[in-house]
């Protein structure tokens, strides 16, 4: 188990933990009070008290990067973001007649995700109180489930510029949620899923019934699934490189092997009363909140005790205590400790081909106990040298060679060495003389090895096919690949030649050297290659993948190049394997770039600013999307600026406004705050339908810079 530190104890359940900068913790409480904890004075300190019931639903999302925190009420529709240093209220959300249900800051901060109650999924900028987009809503097919009674928005995380949601419905969403490109949609079923995690080219789900289940992002299929005894799980965190927490309502946390999809060890950590929230900081710390109002910490790398265990030369207990505590083998003490136990592996080897048998005991029996599948083949290896020793001194090579495959480790041997080097030798030779027509002479050069089963298809081969071989060499000293691909395809036991494998070998560098050449954008020498490999037809496969690769490739420097930025977004989403060159992720982040000043200047209301920023760009086919959202923004805050100035103008804002974009739920509202602000205002003119979300791009050539 982890190291355990007790921390501080509160006066009330923990019901939120969150590790923040410089070695602080924010704690939130069943009775509503947030606090700060200092971990390096060992301190807490009361921030906030929000006097409402205990029994009043809220959530929070902290923001690690800017000591501020959004919380909202499950019966309330407004979200409320604090400056924690100051203490006061900097922004106010509103959502519309809809209540929140989860909230999410993005890893930089600059956004965050809010889930409602309608099972919408909402994105904010933090810093203006006007919604950017709707990203998507639950369920996702309407037209599979009747009306919901009770919708939601389950879980929300993210991962770069990824974020993945779950609502009701049971599906997960995944979306590029800067650009909303590349969204993709799993059906897992109907259960509420209630964590989400990103991990590697997965996601992995846990859901109310207690089951995990990995999707993978690329094939869109979820392969994996977990069922376990934990309950509903309440948050998934990774931890190293390939494990994760799993969190419950138990009193108890579960170690995941996410590579393998196995629970390690089910009470990897394990306390008094029911764990409530966790939370995880860059140093691989844990800290913990209990329904008994306890905030623990945790070292999740104890490297002093295995040190310790080290230095005494207890290597058996070592290792006993790295599979106690798996996070341990992703450290420099664990890799010292299988470096000594390799050095004892190549010495045991040493001792093997001198024929020292007890000494090479000697050497793996501190580890047996605990390696015994890597020791167990040495040791039953050992009785067997001593025979393979008088079969090479006698020159029965068949039995030789069956032992060989009886004891593989057999063949790190000095003696299998010796005897490999003389059947290349003879063989070589043996070609020479059928070259030659000398049979005779072949035949006797081969005879110690026409009796191993291994080598007797070559021996017959050349012996009874010379003229196979005769071809095969000419073949290989010309590089002629097609006669390669018939002879090998014909005599598959030719694929075994030493000559042939060297070949492959070295036309697969090319392959990799091809695809290097083109990230560097070195189209030419790319061309000589590709003309190099093209003529391989056991490479023809791999020649069209990167023939059209470098056509790509070649296509969007040349769009990069002229200013073309519409082709080059346009291959980069036609093509999505260009992402792997280094340049083409530089204009993605253009892109982003782009799409940041747009939602400042929508902030400001300022369109014009977002058409010359964008210019033709304003609607590409694959990322108008996100535009659309950014134009709507920006127009609802000049709608909001002249509100209360005009009404006639307003009125006709929103005409026209409806006229792009239809009535939305946004301009809904507004009117409704409109209504109760004049109480006159005439809205008789206003459609009451909605519009597709994209229809706006018809009149992209006549939105104006303001909307009135």
């Amino acid at each position: 188990m982890p190291i355990k530190l007790c921390m501080s104890k509160f006066d009330a359940p923990i019901s939120f933990v969150i590790a923040l900068q410089s070695g602080t913790v924010g704690v939130v409480t069943a009775d509503h009070e947030i606090y700060l904890y200092d971990t390096l004075t060992d301190s807490k300190e009361k921030l906030l008290h929000f006097n409402v019931p205990r029994t009043a639903e809220f959530i929070y999302a902290f923001d690690p990067h800017n000591m501020r925190v959004i919380l909202g009420s499950k019966e309330n529709q407004t979200l409320h973001m604090i400056d924690l240093l100051v203490k006061k209220q900097i922004h106010r959300f509103e959502l519309h007649k809809q209540s929140p249900t989860t909230i999410a800051f993005s890893p930089d901060g600059e956004h965050f995700v809010c889930g409602t109650d309608h099972g919408r999924v909402l994105l904010w900028r933090s810093d203006t109180t006007t919604m950017i987009s709707r990203l998507h809503s639950f369920p996702e097919y309407t037209s599979l489930y009747t009306k919901p009674k009770i919708n939601y928005v389950s879980a929300i995380a993210f991962h770069e510029n990824m974020v993945a949601t779950s609502g009701y419905g049971g599906s997960v969403v995944l979306t590029n949620y800067r650009t909303q490109t590349h969204t993709q949609r799993f059906s897992l079923g109907t259960m509420k899923n209630q964590a989400l995690l990103f991990y590697k080219d997965t996601v992995i789900v846990g859901n109310q019934n207690g089951v995990l289940l990995k999707i993978n992002r690329n094939k869109k299929i979820s392969k994996q699934r977990l069922p376990t005894a934990l309950g509903e799980i309440k948050d998934l965190v990774q931890i190293g490189s390939s494990y994760v927490l799993v969190v419950s309502k138990q009193n108890y946390i579960s170690l995941l092997n996410a590579e393998t999809m196995k629970i390690i060890k089910e009470r990897y950590i394990e306390l008094s009363h029911p764990i409530t929230w966790i939370s995880r900081d860059d140093t691989q710390h844990l800290f913990l909140g209990t329904l008994s109002g306890e905030l623990y910490q945790f070292d999740l790398h104890p490297f002093h005790q295995l040190e310790k265990l080290i230095a005494s030369k207890a290597y058996t207990d070592a290792y006993r205590y790295c599979d106690e505590e798996p996070l341990l083998q992703e450290s420099e003490s664990y890799l010292l400790l299988e470096s000594i136990f390799e050095e004892a592996v190549q010495k045991t080897k040493d001792a093997l081909e001198k024929g020292e048998i007890e000494q090479a005991k000697k050497l793996l029996d501190p580890f047996k106990p605990v390696k015994f599948k890597e020791t167990a083949p040495f040791f039953s290896t050992f009785t067997s040298y001593n025979r393979l020793k008088y079969l090479y001194e006698h020159k029965k090579f068949a039995p030789f060679y069956g032992l060989i495959e009886q004891y593989p480790l057999l063949e790190s041997t000095h003696l299998y060495k010796e005897v490999e080097g003389i059947w290349t030798k003879r063989f070589i030779k043996a070609q020479k003389l059928m070259f030659t027509e000398r049979k005779r002479e072949a035949q006797i050069e081969l005879e110690p090895f026409t009796s191993v089963q291994s080598k007797r298809p070559l021996v017959q081969l050349l012996l009874h096919h010379s003229d196979i071989l005769k071809t095969y060499s000419k073949a290989i000293h010309e590089n002629n690949f097609p006669l390669l691909n018939q002879l090998t395809q014909r005599h598959p036991i030719l694929k075994k030649l030493p000559s042939y494998v060297q070949l492959i070998e070295r036309v697969a560098q090319l392959a990799d050297t091809i695809t290097e050449t083109i990230k560097n954008k070195e189209f030419e020498r790319a061309d000589a290659l590709l003309n190099k490999i093209g003529k391989i037809t056991q490479f023809e496969h791999e020649y069209l993948r990167l023939k059209a690769f470098r056509s790509f490739a070649s296509n969007l420097h040349h769009a990069i190049e002229n200013s073309h930025w519409r082709s080059a977004y346009h291959l980069l989403d036609t093509y999505p394997e260009l992402m792997a060159l280094p340049w083409a992720q530089e204009i993605e982040n253009r892109w982003y770039e782009k799409l940041r000043q747009c939602e400042v200047h929508a902030i400001r209301g300022d369109m014009a600013a977002i058409k010359q920023t964008l210019g033709n760009l304003i609607n590409l086919q694959n990322r108008h999307h996100h535009i659309g959202d950014i134009l709507r923004m920006t127009y609802q805050i000049q709608l909001k600026k002249i509100q209360a100035k005009n009404p006639e103008k307003f009125t006709s804002g929103i005409l026209n406004y409806c006229e792009f974009f239809g009535m939305d739920t946004e301009i809904r509202h507004l009117l409704e705050k409109t209504k109760n602000y004049d109480g006159e205002n005439n809205n008789s003119q206003l459609p009451l339908y909605p519009k597709k979300r994209d229809e706006w791009l018809s009149y992209i050539h006549t939105l104006p810079d303001t909307i009135v």
